[in-house]
């Protein structure tokens, strides 16, 4: 059996190794490329399981790296219990995802089926590096990995407006988010000097540290703004919809089971470093009960079924976000494993559907029953719960919560509010309740459609996945009946002090939570029954108030146009321009490090007294070469010119007598030269451009003020004032040969010492020449 350490890293890497395989086997195996995520998915359950067990005899598994160690980042993983039961939501759903995907997805072009197995599983082992990173770097490089492989799964039908539109928006929200979250964490690590997770939550030293810092408040505005993009928290719930346009596999696994839960597994991470705080519970509370009622009211207006889950889905996501802001942390467990067993088994159960009738339009469908029971079956059970009805877990959980609203500490302190959030909640499961019965009696019931009389039932590939979920909803449910899933989901919970009540017989001595649930039926019944009324007020609505979404799209329509404006201003495609603004920059900063570091001139030798004649002499040819440049009429006398400098300059080497640098230099020299007047040679002749005399003054000021500010920073650079500080030119020279074995300093320090930056210098000489020889074969092509 390996060690904690060992599971933790499996867990993480082992399906990051399985996409990498699923890549480059793609082509050749087809859709049995699905095999892989099975794999990964059921080896990283199975040892979140083995490191809950292990975790019940020695403790919480962790395990730290060193990476930067100079910023104090590392590679640390914990395995504590809400870790690992996210990630056994993770790996769990993943593993049916996957035998789901095997028989679902189309017979597509191999490398193509290749790619979504490889984004699919590269996603799984970044949502488990979310639950088990112990470091907010590291869980940022994690995060903002889910962000870019959901983006290659939303948009996988890219060649479809929507498919490509959906997933531009998910990933412009969420990456915005995360680029707010990395301030904040960035932040939070500048004032406590450490990024561990596990130090923030549990010292009360650093906590006080945090609050007591003018960035308490900034870092969580922003920690909280990277949570609710990527929840789909009001306002930035829009996105959530416009992704279902994914293959349903991917819109089961990532918008309801594991991606937009991030948001709220930060959010419940975070919830000890920053759940006192004065701005939490208006933020959090209100940001979540909106959404929370939204996405219930919205869902019922919904033709579209997978449109239809979505929105329930930000309805749950905006309870638990809710339930977080009224510090009821002792529910997260079980609403969040309840919504992932109910909905993951709807989303399947929806794609089920498309894949028999080719549509998800609700008014196309009735009389499913007929031609698909056991479709039927598994929809019933799932509908049910999400409707909160006995015996289902959904019932437990909606009891759950309403005992936790009556309870709530927060709540009562002002008795009006309390009430006012219960209605809401209740009315908000009301819709939710119409919802569910609205999927299994237009679809299922009724007179079987023209699309539903040519549906055929599904096979065992496509049914396996949701009779599992649907298995655990009754067995949860049946179960509670024990105190076996209230001890073992309060074990989970983010609450180190969990006491949420999971029972499903009701407390009748305590008969509140049951007449809300009763109330919620009634009010459920009622909304259905007056569906047809209720619908077009949803519509008249919609239609009267902006939407989200145009509001956003007028956003990015402002960004764009400022963008392109500014781009054809400064991006004009002349290269005077560009060497100007540049250089105009460089010599600002310049003249400012100078300015803001009190460096002076004073004490600077300026003289010439000592310097060798031949030397002076050397200098002026070089400025004569220099002024050639500038002054050459045809591009042969400037690259001779050019290299005239080039010669020069290695012999004023020779005068400091540096033969390392000199043998470099003319090396160098000598081949760019060759290669220069090559390229010459088969370019057009040059007419230099027409300058007006105010674009030549143009040119000599700038000249003067950059060649002034080289010439000052040499001069300051190479003064007595620096002769302490200046030991890196002695550390190459005496390393050189220690250390690499080399007499060649200048080729020691390019080779060795600054291996990597000439390795990236090759390489971008290497695709620079890569994409030439690729312009001129398409010409050759084309000719």
């Amino acid at each position: 059996m390996p060690t904690p350490e060992t599971s933790l890293h499996l867990i993480v890497f082992v399906p990051f190794a399985c996409a990498a395989l699923a890549l480059v086997t793609g082509r050749s195996l087809g859709r049995a490329t699905g095999g892989f995520m099975v794999v990964a998915a059921l080896a990283s359950f199975v040892q979140c399981i083995l490191l809950l067990v292990q975790k019940s005899d020695a403790g919480v598994a962790h395990s730290i790296v060193p990476w930067i160690e100079a910023l104090n980042i590392q590679l640390a993983f914990r395995g504590d219990s809400f870790g690992l039961f996210f990630a056994m939501i993770v790996s769990g759903i993943g593993t049916l995802v996957g035998i789901y995907s095997c028989s679902y997805i189309p017979k597509l072009d191999p490398g193509r089926v290749g790619r979504y197995y490889a984004a699919l599983i590269a996603f799984m082992g970044a949502m488990l590096g979310v639950a088990l990173a112990d470091d907010l770097i590291l869980l940022f490089v994690f995060w903002e990995i889910t962000s870019i492989t959901s983006f290659m799964l939303i948009g996988f039908w890219y060649e479809k407006d929507d498919g490509r539109r959906g997933a531009m928006t998910a990933l412009q929200v969420t990456a915005l988010g995360g680029l707010a979250m990395m301030v904040g964490f960035v932040m939070i690590g500048v004032v406590c000097d450490t990024f561990s997770l596990s130090e923030l939550q549990t010292s009360t030293q650093l906590q006080s540290t945090l609050a007591g810092s003018a960035l308490f408040v900034p870092a969580l505005l922003l920690m909280l703004a990277g949570a609710f993009t990527k929840s789909a928290q009001w306002p930035f719930h829009f996105w959530l919809p416009n992704a279902m346009v994914a293959p349903t596999p991917v819109s089961t696994y990532l918008h309801a089971a594991t991606m937009v839960k991030a948001g709220i597994f930060l959010v419940g991470r975070m919830l000890p470093i920053f759940g006192g705080a004065e701005w939490w519970s208006p933020i959090v509370a209100t940001a979540g009960l909106i959404t929370f009622a939204l996405g219930a009211y919205q869902a019922f207006h919904e033709t579209d079924l997978k449109a239809i889950l979505a929105r329930t889905t930000l309805s749950t996501l905006g309870l638990v976000m809710f339930l977080y802001g009224i510090n009821a942390a002792s529910q997260d467990a079980v609403q969040i494993l309840n919504h992932a067993v109910y909905k993951g088994a709807l989303f399947l159960i929806v794609g089920i559907v498309e894949h028999a009738t080719h549509t998800r339009d609700i008014r196309e469908l009735t009389g499913l029953r007929h031609n698909m029971p056991r479709t039927f079956l598994l929809c019933v059970v799932a509908a049910l719960s999400m409707a909160g009805l006995p015996p289902m877990f959904g019932f437990v959980a909606k009891e759950s919560l309403y005992g936790a609203l009556l309870d709530n500490e927060v709540l009562h302190q002002t008795p009006a509010l309390q009430w006012f959030v219960i209605a809401i909640c209740v009315l908000s499961n009301a819709f939710i309740f119409a919802v569910s019965f609205k999927i299994i009696l237009g679809v299922f019931c009724g007179k079987p459609s023209a699309k539903a009389g040519h549906a055929h039932e599904a096979g065992l590939g496509l049914l396996f996945s949701p009779a599992v979920l649907v298995a655990i909803v009754i067995g949860v449910g049946a179960a509670a009946v024990t105190h076996g899933p209230q001890n073992l989901l309060n074990g989970f919970s983010s609450s180190t002090h969990a006491h949420a009540h999971v029972a499903l017989i009701p407390d009748f001595k305590n008969p509140g939570p049951l007449l809300l649930s009763l109330t919620t039926i009634a009010l459920g019944v009622g909304i259905y029954v007056a569906r047809t009324r209720v619908g077009a007020v949803q519509v008249a609505i919609r239609d009267a108030i902006p939407t989200m979404q145009s509001l956003w799209d007028q956003f990015m329509d402002t960004i764009t146009t400022v963008a392109t404006a500014f781009a054809n201003h400064w991006q004009n495609g002349s290269l005077r321009w560009y060497f100007t603004g540049t250089w105009l920059f460089v010599s600002t900063l310049g003249v400012f490090a100078l300015y803001r570091g009190g460096i002076g001139i004073d004490n600077v030798p300026l003289s010439l007294a000592g310097a060798p004649w031949y030397g002076v002499a050397l200098c002026g040819l070089l400025i004569i070469a220099a002024v050639a440049v500038a002054r050459a009429t045809t591009r042969i006398a400037a690259a001779i010119a050019i290299t005239a400098t080039g010669y020069l300059t290695a012999l004023l080497f020779v005068v400091y007598r540096s033969p390392d640098i000199v043998l470099t230099q003319i090396l160098i020299e000598t081949v760019s030269t060759i290669f220069v007047l090559l390229i010459l040679y088969f370019m057009p002749a040059w007419k230099p451009d027409k300058l007006l005399p105010a674009g030549r003054l143009m040119n000599v000021v700038v000249a003067s003020i950059v060649g002034v500010v080289m010439f000052l920073f040499t001069v300051v650079a190479t003064s007595d004032q620096f002769r302490e500080t200046r030991n890196l030119a002695g550390s190459y020279l005496t390393r050189a040969y220690a250390d690499a074995n080399g007499h060649n300093a200048v080729n020691v320090i390019i080779v060795d010492f600054r291996a990597i930056d000439t390795t990236g210098e090759i390489t971008v000489l290497v695709v620079v020449g890569l994409l030439i020889y690729g312009l001129l074969r398409s010409r050759r092509t084309m000719t």
